[in-house]
């Protein structure tokens, strides 16, 4: 299976280059269910894995672990032009250490990841959110500006001052 990630390294490959690596790894009557129950067969992801491959994808291996004799987790990491997502699958094998199941589960959010990023680098990463917009004035010399309720507590602190 790692050998196989392997052959997703980031630049654009047919699928006939790797598909004796599939057909050994993967038993013909293999079934697939994603995280939400759906099940797919092993033509489908067929065709998936040649359509990353096309995309010049990447693959990092995160995680390999042997719980049993014939379960394997692993997760993994997969980049292309499209896509940038962490995918968990749980893979049982048969006796001959071909994939019979897999449940494949995709980590969309890569929250965890961007709040290790910002405490390694010691600085906040834009935001969407228009709170934090506030945070940066329009002039960029790195004040904070005030929002509408400290600008009327501040209005109403020089009233009482006056």
């Amino acid at each position: 299976m790692t050998y196989y990630l392997t052959l997703f390294d980031g630049k654009k490959k047919s699928f006939e280059d790797v598909k004796h690596v599939f057909n050994s790894l993967y038993h013909e009557d293999c079934i697939i269910t994603d995280g939400d129950g759906n099940t797919r067969t092993r033509e489908e992801m067929k065709q998936t894995h040649a359509k990353k491959l096309a995309m010049a994808s990447k693959c990092t291996l995160l995680l390999f672990r042997v719980i049993t004799f014939d379960t394997i987790e692993i997760k993994y990491r997969i980049v292309n032009d499209e896509e940038d997502k962490v995918v968990y699958q749980l893979l049982t094998t048969n006796g001959d250490n071909r994939v019979v199941k897999a449940r494949v589960m995709v980590e969309e959010s890569l929250e965890k990841d961007v709040i290790v990023c910002e405490k390694l680098l010691g600085s906040k990463f834009p935001s969407s959110s228009p709170k934090n917009n506030r945070e940066s004035s329009a002039e960029g010399d790195g004040k904070r500006q005030p929002n509408e309720e400290e600008e009327g507590e501040t209005a109403k602190r020089r009233k009482l001052g006056d």
